[in-house]
């Protein structure tokens, strides 16, 4: 199951008690992808979903609201070889008493559809419905290792994506704006914003397993730079060891071991017997015990006396 998917399902689960609410969230479902036809014998209007978990909750969203009998029926998309599902209800009379009840039109008005989402939720959890009824009718959310975080909401135009964006910004949200083809989309890509959204819309569940898997993901990045880091040191010592020697090496055949001071010496020997040690550990087997910065400033003094030695060897 994707991602996208079980938010849905978790979100179509979701107990909202508040006729308000339900009346935003079944607003959302009408101005997003609702159709309104006039036929000789019939007024229809249906809206559209992708998965049948959705048509359901919407199916409960119109009883609730005083529909008497809506209807679900599956379609197959056949370019896209995927089901849909038609969610209707019939008579101009019911019709035109939903759309009342949602503010959509005025009592004894001529009967359409609007298109357009005119205003922001003034309540806190109609801002909270309104954005899960977009959701469920036109948003998606997935996580990868390549893209990261991302999550989106398709708008029917640019007027209702900025009364989204308003609305997501009264959470301290803001959604990025953008436009595909005849479309226009408000997305997240911050896994923090994405995780906010979660939770103001009510997909809890969801949102611990993503945030579980952005722990393990962090850990494991956490574990990769220190695997790195320890490897990159490693090499380093181990490039500096290997010229450490090199060096001990040529002032053998230069002035030879005996011929060094007590400590150039003492570090020479002790490189020898410990070629993997790095300098700070060759330092703790030095007696006193003297620090890092100590048996690099040696091998350095070495170094002088190979360049010394072999100038005066080429003179």
């Amino acid at each position: 199951m994707s991602l996208t998917m079980q938010v849905k399902q978790e979100l179509t689960r979701f107990d909202d008690s508040l006729t308000c609410c339900d009346s935003w969230e079944l607003k959302a479902f009408l101005l997003r992808s609702g159709y309104y036809t006039i036929g000789r014998n019939n007024h229809v209007l249906s809206i559209i979903v992708d998965h049948y978990a959705v048509a359901r909750r919407l199916f409960n969203l119109l009883r609730q609201a005083g529909v008497a009998s809506p209807s679900i029926l599956r379609q197959q998309e056949k370019r896209l070889q995927k089901n849909r599902f038609l969610v209707s209800l019939y008579g101009q009379d019911q019709i035109d008493a939903l759309l009342v009840y949602l503010d959509l039109k005025e009592a004894g008005k001529h009967l359409s559809l609007p298109r357009k989402l005119t205003a922001v939720p003034k309540r806190l959890c109609c801002k909270k419905s309104v954005l899960r009824g977009a959701f469920l009718v036109g948003g998606s959310i997935s996580v990868s290792r390549q893209s990261g975080y991302h999550l989106e909401i398709s708008c029917n135009s640019i007027d209702d994506a900025r009364v989204y964006q308003k609305t997501l910004q009264s959470f301290e949200l803001n959604p990025l704006l953008r436009k595909r083809k005849e479309l226009v989309f408000l997305y997240l890509k911050n896994a923090e914003a994405i995780a906010d959204f979660l939770r103001i819309i009510g997909a809890g569940s969801t949102l611990l397993q993503i945030e579980s898997l952005r722990v393990v993901n962090s850990m494991r990045n956490r574990v990769n730079r220190l695997v790195n880091c320890e490897t990159a040191n490693l090499e380093k010592t181990v490039a500096s060891a290997h010229h450490q020697l090199e060096t001990i090496g040529q002032v053998e055949r230069l002035v030879g071991l005996d011929n060094l001071s007590p400590t150039l010496r003492e570090a020479a020997l002790l490189r020898r017997s410990y070629p993997e040690a790095s300098l700070k550990e060759l330092g703790e087997l030095v007696e006193p015990p003297v620090s890092k910065s100590a048996m690099s400033s040696r091998f350095r003094q070495l170094e002088k006396v190979v360049a010394k030695e072999g100038i005066s060897n080429r003179g």
